[in-house]
């Protein structure tokens, strides 16, 4: 973690780099650690022992993978002129889907369903790569909800041998962690044509000011994925 510093001084501007930064420590440890004891760390546990392990390592895992996803997505979307009020609570499941705010406060009308990722990815051509891939990520919501319902719902404990209990928490954790990163590759793909993009157009627009162009000129309307086209006024 950088040593905090203003957004004037080189710190963040970013609203969600810093929590991004911590989630994904703690996400590292738990991983690295479920690994462990899914091979055999902490034999003197007995059964009750490893079942209970088990089952706080998966709800870690996929609270954490859901957590990650969901801070990926907004530091995007804090780049953009979505206004932050609009996403700033939401979680992952409605990031991905959620009823369009007008039309739900419309009377009598039934709200249609918008995507703020798929608002993410429509301008660099990859919103059809997430909508086809739309169960898969839905799927790692799902668990969560199965795993977190009405936040006091849980997997039963249930008692058996430590092998198998290690067995099933390399099972369960890998098949999380599988869903998690089709997650992040698509995440990183849509992050990839920003910066892209943003280099392409910061490129043109300092050429244009080594050519004498003022700052105070150089308020454009950049549009995501279009080329940056300058128009000197007459």
């Amino acid at each position: 973690m950088p040593t905090q510093e203003a957004p004037d001084r080189g710190g963040f501007t970013n609203l969600y780099t810093r929590s991004g930064i911590t989630l994904s420590l703690l996400m590292c440890r738990v991983i690295n650690y479920s690994h462990d004891y899914a091979h055999g760390s902490e034999p003197t546990h007995d059964e009750v022992d490893s079942e209970i392990e088990r089952l706080r390592l998966y709800n870690e895992i996929l609270l954490y993978s859901a957590r990650l996803c969901e801070v990926a997505i907004k530091q995007l979307l804090y780049c953009t002129q979505i206004p932050e009020s609009r996403y700033g609570r939401m979680a992952l499941g409605q990031l991905l889907e959620s009823p369009c705010p007008t039309c739900k406060r419309a009377n009598g009308k039934e709200p249609h369903l918008v995507s703020l990722v798929g608002t993410l990815a429509h301008p660099y051509h990859l919103c059809l790569e997430f909508k086809h891939c739309a169960m898969d990520h839905m799927a790692l919501v799902n668990k969560l909800r199965n795993s977190q319902a009405a936040h006091s719902g849980v997997q039963e404990l249930n008692v058996k041998t430590s092998d198998i209990s290690r067995s099933q928490l390399l099972e369960e954790s890998s098949d999380i962690l599988n869903g998690f990163l089709h997650m992040l590759l698509h995440v990183e793909d849509l992050e990839q044509n920003m910066l892209q993009d943003l280099a392409s157009k910061t490129n043109a627009i300092n050429l244009l000011k080594l050519n004498g162009l003022k700052a105070e000129d150089c308020n454009f309307n950049l549009v995501p994925d279009k080329e940056f086209v300058f128009n000197p006024p007459e």
